[in-house]
């Protein structure tokens, strides 16, 4: 068996996975995986590849590298979310903190976002979870699946994420 074939058909197959979902799956240890993986992340970042192994979270995933996203949009039924620094505001807000009320939302950003919110909602940002009589906002699985959150954070005012099938 080729154990990085099969940890990078894994992880392809799979559209993500843990160290430790791999680990039990193929019965090996975290620390030679966590070996095989370093060597396919470093593999993927040459140029003849178009996409790239990252770590979001616990999850490792394959992501179309930023310079092929457009290409992969035109092909696709994908599109690009717009993000204005305001937007960005809460997401990031949400980033940091976890799932928010608008009511906790407005308190860090220290003004009314309830129209964002639903702005974000609606575009497929956010999701929302009714909980002890309030709405608790989440980043959607679609858009934490486009978007690396690092690459989000450290843009300029109108900000474009694009999608990373």
């Amino acid at each position: 068996m080729n154990l990085r074939a099969v940890v990078e058909a894994l992880i392809f197959a799979s559209r993500g996975m843990t160290l430790k979902r791999l680990s039990h799956l193929l019965k090996v240890k975290e620390e030679e995986l966590s070996q095989v993986i370093e060597q396919i992340e470093k593999d993927y970042l040459g140029e003849e590849h178009g996409v790239e192994l990252r770590k979001l979270g616990d999850v490792y995933k394959f992501y179309t590298k930023p310079e092929y996203a457009q290409f992969v949009m035109n092909a696709t039924s994908l599109r690009a979310v717009k993000l204005t620094s305001n937007q960005l505001e809460i997401v990031a807000a949400i980033i940091l903190n976890g799932p928010l009320t608008i009511a906790a939302i407005n308190e860090i950003r220290g003004k009314e976002s309830s129209h964002l919110v639903r702005s974000l909602h609606k575009a497929g940002v956010l999701t929302r979870k009714k909980k002890a009589g309030k709405y608790l906002y989440d980043l959607s699985k679609s858009f934490r699946d486009m978007v690396a959150i690092e690459s989000v954070l450290g843009q300029e005012a109108e900000h474009t994420v694009t999608p990373s099938p």
